[in-house]
Order: structure tokens, then C-alpha cells, then sequence
């Protein structure tokens, strides 16, 4: 795989399916492990990328602009759902709070990989379909405005004003 010069290549299901379902101290602190591990060389071999890095508690703090509990609130939604791994300087998984209070470095991994499958077109991207947010009700003046100012018909003021006084007249004859 070919990479960029001075950029952080970052996988495609980040924008597709996680940008709306992650909160914002979460996409944060994803964002940069990817930027610490994908946008770093590897110092062995340049043509690869860092699988995990060391990344400290003050280092999240300082790059996300986050609170501490922030941060360690966000690692652990991020590891619950299976985006990100911590581990210890021997490589041992540690995917509880309790198991990463004590360590003294903890390296993380993103779990977003660069090569995904290719998913098919068709699929959705979101699962929370936007609903409207205001809804007038609407009676029959309104509703004939909504209709005609839908790029239907266009109604200069005199014809508005005609159709409003149309309409109260035909309220008289009704009671």
C-alpha cells in the first residue's frame, strides 16, 4: 500500500459509519492513535506504518484538548466497542479500567484497518434516519401555501390576499 507524504491516511468506515455514532471526546481520542500509529513510520522499516504506540495520559489530554476523565471515559467506550486495544509493554491485552489503572505505559492500537472489505453500495450508511425536527399543522390556508411554495405555483400578494379573503367569506356561509 502506497502512502501519502506528510498526511495520516485514515480508513473509510471512519467517515462512513462512525463519524455520527461516535461522541466527540471519542472521535478525538481515536483520531489520534490513528495519527500515532498510521501517521507515524515505522523507525525499523520506513515503508510501514506503526501497528501500536505509546501514547500517555497528558499526551491525549493535550492533542483531544479533554479532560482526564475525558480521555480514560472515551478509551473505555472506544475499547467496549471493539475500535481500539490497549496493552501493556509486554503486549498483553489490557481491555478493562481495572487492568490499565495500575500500568505504568500503555501502548494503543487502532482497530480500524486501512484494507476493509468493500461493502456493497446498496447498504446503509446510518442507522438513525433523520426525522424532521418542526412540523406545522397545518389547516387549509397554510396547507395551499405549503403546496404552491413547494415549486409548484407561486402566488403574487394580490392573489394571496384574494384567496384569504375568499376563504373567510366561505367560513361566513358556513355558519
Amino acid at each position: 500500500m502506497s502512502y501519502y507524504t506528510q498526511t495520516t491516511q485514515t480508513p473509510n468506515i471512519l467517515f462512513d459509519h462512525l463519524l455520527k455514532r461516535l461522541t466527540s471526546s471519542e472521535l478525538k481520542v481515536l483520531l489520534t492513535v490513528v495519527r500515532k500509529t498510521v501517521g507515524q513510520a515505522d523507525p525499523i522499516d520506513s515503508n510501514k506504518r506503526l501497528e501500536r504506540a505509546w501514547i500517555s495520559q497528558k499526551l491525549f489530554m493535550l492533542c483531544c484538548n479533554l479532560s482526564g476523565r475525558a480521555v480514560s471515559n472515551a478509551i473505555d467506550s472506544l475499547v467496549s466497542k471493539d475500535l481500539l486495544e490497549v496493552s501493556n509493554e509486554r503486549g498483553t491485552i489490557l481491555n478493562t479500567k481495572a487492568k490499565r489503572r495500575g500500568a505504568s505505559r500503555l501502548y494503543f492500537t487502532s482497530l480500524l484497518r486501512l484494507e476493509q472489505k468493500k461493502e456493497k453500495a446498496s447498504e446503509v450508511a446510518c442507522y438513525k434516519p433523520v426525522t424532521k425536527g418542526h412540523t406545522i399543522k397545518l389547516n387549509r390556508i397554510k396547507q395551499s401555501c405549503y403546496n404552491r411554495s413547494q415549486g409548484v405555483e407561486k402566488l403574487s400578494d394580490t392573489e394571496r390576499y384574494l384567496q384569504i379573503k375568499q376563504n373567510l367569506t366561505t367560513k361566513d356561509i358556513h355558519i
